[in-house]
Formats: structure tokens, C-alpha cells, sequence
């Protein structure tokens, strides 16, 4: 995709041409405006997409010098067999900023959540070590402020580990 070609813009128009250019475009194409128009939201998304590839620097000088590459064509030569092939990256999103995500696990996230102990357990323990401790102090209880302490390092605990337990439950179980 080219993006000048897009927005309808020369290549080496200043950004504050593309800018209005995307403007001007957004306000005539976006599917509020157009009404039930299927090909709008379609034209919006290449517009945006447009305006994301031009509007960082560092993106609009790879597309510069992508675009200044001569097509390449096809050698008479042999071509070469898909094991010297590198291997295919996964698909990444265009407005990345180029920077790769994946994690190696593409198994697909779902709506995870703490279970209910958890959820409830970081702010009782939390809540009961802040009454102990104090009331340890007050009535000089040694024993009542350590168990004090421990439930507020138990709370520590639960809020540290909750968000490992909403990845792993909405990657549906353990990483395997």
C-alpha cells in the first residue's frame, strides 16, 4: 500500500499537508458520515492506516525508501527451496512501531479472571494484618503484631501473583 497514494498527497509533502490531508479525507469517508456505505469502514481503516504510517518519522523514512526500491523481478535463475527460506514471522499489527510482541504462546487470550478467594483474600488479609498489627501494638500482644505482618505479607502476596493468575486462566490453563 502506498500511503501518499492514499491520502492523496505528493511524497515529499510536509507533514502538516498529510495532517490536513487525513483530516479533510476523515471527515468525508468516516461511516458516520456515509450512513450504511459498506466500503466506508473499509476506506477509513486504509485512511487511519495511512495517517499512522506517515505520521511517525521513523516509518514515513522506511516507506520513503521502500517505495524509492525499484520492483524487483523475478531471475531467470533457480529459485530457492522453502528450507533456505527464513522462517515466517507472525503477522504483526502495522501501528506496532515494528515492534514484535509474540510471545511464542498463540493460544487465544479469553476474558480471564482471579478466582474468588483471590479476589477476596488479597484485601481481608490486608485489611485483618492492619487490625492485628495495631491491636498487637496496643495491647502489647508480640504474637498479634507477627501474625499482623504475616497476613500483610500474605496480601502482598495474592496482589503480586493476581496478575500471572488472569494471564494463565485466559490462555485457558497452565503454559504448556
Amino acid at each position: 500500500m502506498d500511503p501518499y497514494a492514499v491520502l492523496g498527497v505528493a511524497r515529499d509533502a510536509p507533514t502538516e499537508e498529510i495532517r490536513q490531508a487525513y483530516v479533510d479525507l476523515a471527515r468525508r469517508t468516516h461511516p458516520d458520515v456515509r450512513g450504511d456505505d459498506p466500503a466506508a469502514a473499509e476506506q477509513m481503516r486504509r485512511i487511519n492506516l495511512a495517517w499512522e504510517m506517515l505520521s511517525d518519522a521513523e516509518s514515513r523514512v522506511a516507506i520513503d525508501r521502500r517505495l524509492r526500491q525499484p520492483p524487483s523481478s523475478p531471475s531467470p535463475g533457480p529459485r530457492p527451496s522453502p528450507a533456505d527460506q527464513p522462517a515466517a514471522r507472525p503477522h504483526q499489527d502495522d501501528f506496532d512501531g515494528g515492534q514484535d510482541d509474540f510471545d511464542g504462546d498463540d493460544r487465544p487470550l479469553t476474558g480471564g479472571s482471579l478466582p474468588g478467594w483471590m479476589r477476596a483474600g488479597a484485601p481481608l488479609a490486608f485489611v485483618a494484618g492492619v487490625f492485628a498489627v495495631v491491636f498487637g501494638v496496643l495491647a502489647g500482644g508480640f504474637v498479634l503484631v507477627r501474625f499482623g505482618i504475616l497476613l500483610l505479607g500474605l496480601s502482598a502476596l495474592l496482589f503480586l501473583l493476581s496478575p500471572f493468575v488472569v494471564l494463565i486462566r485466559s490462555r485457558g490453563g497452565p503454559v504448556r
